[in-house]
């Protein structure tokens, strides 16, 4: 492709120009403005009024060409044809409008997909929410019509009473964590990191844990050493950690164990959490993790399928993952991987 579209026609026309017009002045000089001369003069006229209106159709017509070429481009962005019209390698002004159209078609695109991904969550969540909703909202209704009757004797009204308060429970529950991934989702809260001892932030989610822990006759062993001091948001790491040991605490059976455990390496640390309990079924593993899942073999176990959803979105939005390791009938290990590299001033042992 030409460095400019004019320059060939200007260059051109320019040069033939100025050698008639220097030819003109020449005979003007050597000759007396005789008829011959005067002739050659409106000769010249005209050649030099034909050379312009040649010039100005010759840039209508580089210009339509130019317009074409940039129509197609804008066709080939709009089906996303990968073409190149004008060369990317030359530094002209047309190659610069293809490249900053291309740029600006990037953005549009990944906007657009950016709204859609939102569009498909939004749809999601309300198709989930409206299925969990619907069995403790059934289950109020019912249970408040059973308390109505004057003659339900004291030990049902009781049960019913407990179970109603039971359903109160989990839909509270329900909100609070819809309400903690709605405000990470959306960015109205973010991830704060600042280095911290994370053996103090581990034992914060176990002291939260440990009141269930301790109705169901579930022991937790903390084996965590000395702390390691690395950079993380305490509060909602905390969080995420609870929510593993919550899990655990609900389907292991009493008299069981927790083990946890905090371990330092090159790259990361890791937060183990095993238990004893039923454990999670192979091909289950990997959807543990979706929003609202629910096992095939703890349905019936209190929780809503959100806990371990919002604790893969705490780790994964500080650069760390989440391995599972189960086994059925024997328990399950749930290791929290959080980066130490980027923090070197940081991080080390606390003592």
């Amino acid at each position: 492709m030409k460095k400019n579209p004019f320059r060939r026609f200007f260059i051109g026309w320019s040069a033939v120009f100025v050698l008639m017009s220097g030819l003109f002045v020449t005979l003007l000089l050597r000759f007396r403005p005789e008829p011959p001369v005067i002739i050659g003069g409106f000769v010249y006229m005209a050649c030099a009024g034909a050379i312009c209106t040649g010039f100005m159709f010759s840039v209508r017509r580089e210009m339509e060409t130019v317009l074409e070429q940039l129509s197609e481009m804008i066709q080939s962005l709009i089906y996303s044809r990968d073409k190149e019209i004008f060369s990317m390698t030359e530094d002209t002004l047309l190659s610069k409008l293809q490249s900053q159209v291309i740029q600006l078609t990037g953005i549009l695109s990944v906007q657009k997909e950016r709204y859609l991904k939102e569009n498909r969550e939004i749809k999601s969540l309300i198709s989930d929410l409206s299925h969990q909703l619907k069995t403790p909202l059934a289950n109020l209704a019912m249970y408040s019509s059973l308390l109505d009757d004057a003659g339900l004797p004291p030990d049902k009204r009781l049960e019913f009473s407990r179970r109603l308060k039971s359903q109160i429970d989990k839909l509270a529950w329900l909100m609070d964590s819809l309400i903690k991934l709605s405000r990470l989702e959306s960015g109205i809260i973010s991830i704060k990191t600042e280095a911290k001892d994370l053996g103090n932030t581990v034992l914060a989610a176990i002291k939260q844990a440990f009141p269930a822990a301790e109705m169901k006759n579930v022991t937790i062993e903390w084996k965590g050493g000395q702390g390691i001091a690395l950079c993380h948001d305490a509060k909602w790491t905390a969080e995420a950690i609870y929510n593993v040991i919550d899990n655990a605490i609900k389907y292991t059976k009493p008299g069981g164990n927790i083990i946890i455990t905090l371990t330092a390496y090159d790259l990361f640390a890791r937060i183990d959490i095993a238990d004893n309990g039923q454990g999670i079924p192979p091909e289950e593993l990997n959807a543990i993790f979706r929003r609202f899942y629910r096992g095939s073999n703890v349905r019936d176990a209190e929780g809503v399928g959100l806990g371990l959803y919002l604790t893969r979105k705490i780790i994964s939005e500080q650069g760390g993952y989440i391995k599972t390791a189960s086994e059925l009938g024997s328990g399950s290990i749930f290791s929290l991987f959080l980066p130490l590299g980027g923090h070197k001033a940081n991080q080390g042992r606390i003592t």
